[in-house]
């Protein structure tokens, strides 16, 4: 992991390379320029440099530190994404030029809040890669160690560069756990896990068994998971940040760990990457552990719903009819459909047993929501207006977008059943996110609650600024945010 660290400029004096974030006005005025750099850049010439967002200068001098000039485009154009990507910029150039430690001058932009903050986000984000299965690591560019934010006020950045590393370490962790092969991340492997993850930061973890869930009469679970040979799992990680208090917030995780789509397989082109499925359980599992480790006050549950669907004799089929936790019997039109059948159970559960005040659900549901907004933004539908406003302003401060879509009534119709209460599918494949979303709210009644669907925005299919080809660990810093707002 990266280690963070703020000085004063008079660091400057010591440092081999020096990176410095500057809009286009700065570079034509030269005003950026530290004092303790001038006599570096009186014998560089920058002119040349035209600044534009993502570019990079790189120029080293004997017995004088190197420097790294990362541009921000005009000025009125720059925001906290810009500095994000900007980071993860002078990241890549340290790659390129076999830099393991970076001194960064934090820029003068009263436009922008936090922007050492921003900084050290996508400095942090960006220096990841997931190679655990190259025998030849001399493939990959080595790893960022060290990044020293330079700034008049060092000592008043430790608290937040502190909680930067937190919430991002745990969100590289979330990769990790996305990017993991299913002979690793599976039902078993990932309850194991959860409960690791719980023992070392003081949460409470309960991982209900197959023959649990069969007492609890949680028939979707169940019936998803019949055809793999790894038993489902339920597990319940709390984190009691707020012992006085009965308030609490539940996080609900999709963790299908492996769909094949079942008896609707999935075609060529769309299975191979499907061990990502279980990309809301990771985030939950992380975001918690986040909260814990940044010890914040307030109480949070996570409800991780664990399967793999797979094909075999024994795997659940189109037309059967199964009794979900809550009492409603759904008939199965579509054994493709099945991460909403586990979070179903999930939800009523957490609703009925946990009853927190709000329940927020992440998942990577549909392909209709990439097919909507591609990669880039995350659909979410609400049966609450003050939630929709703290997950908006949390995504605001995070950069992970989000859109809202419509849960209107008239949608109900489409999800009934001819011989049971609702389908998982509707016969008609249309507005198939916003489906997914109508399915689910049969089994939160009076709950605040959010539905996030992740399809996209969890997995990409190439680099993006800071966020990595594959696995992007989306949701971490939002719920994070989401959450901590809550608390304070």
């Amino acid at each position: 992991m990266l280690n963070l660290q703020a000085k004063g400029f008079d660091a400057l004096a010591t440092s081999d390379t020096v990176a410095m974030l500057c809009t286009q006005e700065q570079v034509a005025s030269n005003v950026f320029i530290p004092e303790q750099l001038h006599n570096v850049f009186a014998l560089i010439d920058i002119k040349t440099f035209k600044a534009k967002p993502n570019s990079y200068y790189y120029n080293a001098l004997k017995n004088k530190p190197a420097i790294l000039l990362v541009g921000l485009g005009p000025q009125k154009d720059v925001t906290a994404e810009t500095l994000r990507n900007a980071a993860s910029t002078i990241i890549q150039a340290c790659q390129d030029k076999g830099l393991t430690q970076i001194h960064i001058v934090v820029p003068l932009l009263t436009a922008v809040p936090d922007v050492s903050r921003c900084i050290a986000e996508g400095a942090f984000l960006s220096n990841y890669n997931f190679n655990r299965y190259k025998t030849n690591n001399d493939e990959s560019a080595p790893l960022l160690q060290k990044a020293v934010l330079v700034c008049d006020n060092p000592q008043q950045l430790s608290p937040m560069l502190k909680e930067v590393a937190v919430v991002c370490s745990n969100t590289l962790l979330c990769r990790d756990l996305v990017n993991e092969t299913t002979e690793h991340a599976n039902p078993v492997t990932i309850a194991k896990l959860a409960k690791k993850i719980a023992a070392q930061h003081a949460i409470q973890c309960t991982v209900y068994t197959k023959k649990d869930i069969t007492k609890m009469k949680m028939g979707l679970l169940l019936a998803v998971s019949r055809g793999s040979i790894y038993p489902p799992y339920c597990i319940v990680m709390r984190y009691r940040g707020a012992p006085s208090k009965k308030e609490s917030i539940a996080i609900v995780g999709k963790g299908i760990t492996f769909d094949t789509g079942g008896i609707n397989l999935k075609p060529t082109g769309h299975i191979e990457t499907m061990r990502t499925d279980m990309a809301g359980a990771a985030t939950s599992i992380y975001a918690i552990a986040a909260v814990a480790q940044m010890k914040l006050p307030i109480n949070v549950h996570a409800v991780i719903p664990l399967a793999e669907n797979m094909i075999s004799h024994t795997a659940y089929k189109p037309g059967d009819v199964f009794t979900a936790y809550n009492g409603k019997t759904v008939e199965i039109l579509s054994t493709d459909a099945e991460g909403r059948l586990i979070l179903a159970d999930a939800l009523s559960f957490t609703e009925k047993t946990i009853k927190p005040n709000a329940i927020i659900d992440l998942a990577t549901l549909t392909g209709a929501c990439i097919v909507s907004f591609g990669e880039i933004v995350a659909a979410y539908l609400t049966n609450d207006e003050q939630l929709s406003t703290a997950l908006t302003k949390a995504s605001g401060a995070t950069g992970e977008k989000i859109w809202r879509l419509p849960l209107y009534k008239e949608y109900n119709e489409e999800m009934k059943s001819d011989i049971a209460d609702i389908v998982n599918v509707p016969a008609q494949r249309n507005a198939g996110t916003i489906m997914g979303a109508t399915f689910l709210k049969n089994f939160v009644e009076d709950t605040p609650w959010v539905h996030i669907d992740i399809a996209g925005t969890a997995w990409y299919s190439k680099k993006r600024g800071y966020v990595p080809k594959y696995a992007t660990g989306f949701g971490v810093r939002l719920l994070y945010r989401f959450i901590k707002d809550l608390a304070l």
